[in-house]
């Protein structure tokens, strides 16, 4: 009950965001793969984000990114069940909300980590790279193993998309979203982390206290102050601050609390977000209401380092719920009549060396 509480109002936030969301071209420039894309209205790749401009109810719902993500994120969406189907309300209704729709994962291992870019050329490829699996998730068209060189075997393209590493939130969502836009593409993309955010600092306050959790994996790089930057200049939040900690084991918040701590954190936090998939959100929700408490021990440590107007939000309801939505809003769904299914995408290079170039294999043609 208490994510119910805050979810739908966040939800409306989020979604008034995203419908008003174009890409700001004002002070910042596109990569020269888009310009070039956009201005060649003969490009194959026009041509293709142009034939989407009404995305087919009939396509599959790509997840694109490192393939520890893509599978976590797919197997999320598979056993999805937060809403009530016939009428859309936010309540569990025993029913699977995605039955009937494929996630196809794009799962990098050849170009990851994508911090690395960084260190070759100010991550302009890696901008270029997000462009590409984009594109290559709108193709009908992917590669039948590592000897078909010019992708002669047909695919389901995409309908929806999700950019499943913050990575391309912060290099590529920008350029995605340009080019998309400057072709008349209207297949939806979706950044977990530009829901995350938005959610969060979307509220009127304009001084902010959150904690962010993240997978290990990513603690080190950065990634996440990067994007919390970014969006604290979108929303014009100032006096802003954050904390970000890789997921505990055992108990989640109670473990981040302690990382607070120890990292000197004494100011209470406003707000929770979590960007792994693998949390139990009702069991933060637990830890929060034992927190309130105080006739308990918890309350004694932690109670004080929750503001009174502390929330909870995580990347994976906030994904799936806007996903959910956009597929009722636009008639996207496909109205089979079976559980949601999964497969896959690897990708894998090219023989011949010409810069971000990649075969795309359905998982059960790779040979190695």
């Amino acid at each position: 009950m208490f994510m119910r509480k805050y979810l739908i109002p966040v939800l409306i936030i989020v979604l008034s965001l995203a419908a008003c969301r174009r890409p700001d071209t004002s002070g910042r420039d596109t990569i020269a793969l888009v310009k070039s894309i956009a201005a060649d209205y003969s490009a194959p790749e026009h041509i293709l984000l142009a034939s989407n401009g009404k995305p087919a109810s009939s396509g599959d719902i790509y997840i694109v990114g490192d393939s520890s993500s893509c599978a976590l994120i797919s197997n999320s969406f598979l056993e999805c069940d937060i809403y009530e189907n016939a009428r859309g309300r936010y309540w569990s209704d025993g029913l699977k909300d995605f039955a009937g729709e494929r996630f196809a994962s794009i799962s990098d291992k050849l170009f990851t980590p994508y911090g690395s870019f960084g260190e070759q050329n100010g991550y302009d490829a890696l901008r270029e790279l997000s462009v590409r699996f984009t594109l290559s998730a709108l193709s009908p068209k992917c590669n039948a193993s590592i000897y078909d060189l010019d992708g002669n075997l047909e695919k389901v393209p995409a309908k929806m998309i999700i950019l499943a590493d913050p990575w391309f939130q912060s290099y590529g969502k920008f350029d995605i979203d340009t080019l998309f836009t400057l072709c008349a593409c209207s297949v939806p993309v979706i950044s977990p982390q530009d829901l995350l955010f938005d959610a969060a600092l979307g509220m009127e306050k304009k001084y902010f206290n959150c904690g962010i959790i993240c997978d290990s994996l990513y603690l080190a790089s950065g990634i996440y102050q990067t994007v919390f930057n970014a969006k604290l200049t979108e929303h014009k939040v100032v006096g802003a601050h954050s904390f970000v900690a890789a997921t505990p084991s055992g108990k989640v918040l109670a473990g981040f609390l302690e990382s607070y701590l120890s990292a000197g954190g004494e100011e209470p936090l406003d707000a929770l977000l979590i960007d792994d998939w693998r949390v139990n959100l009702n069991s933060v929700e637990e830890e929060v209401k034992a927190m309130r408490d105080f006739s308990r021990e918890e309350y004694l440590r932690y109670g004080k380092l929750l503001a009174p107007d502390f929330n909870v939000f995580a990347a994976s309801q906030l994904t799936m719920s806007r996903c959910y939505e956009l597929l009722r809003e636009r008639s996207l769904f496909t109205h089979r009549i079976a559980q949601p299914q999964s497969l896959g995408f690897t990708v894998k290079a090219r023989p011949v060396e010409d810069g971000t170039e990649y075969l795309l294999i359905p998982v059960e043609n790779v040979q190695d």
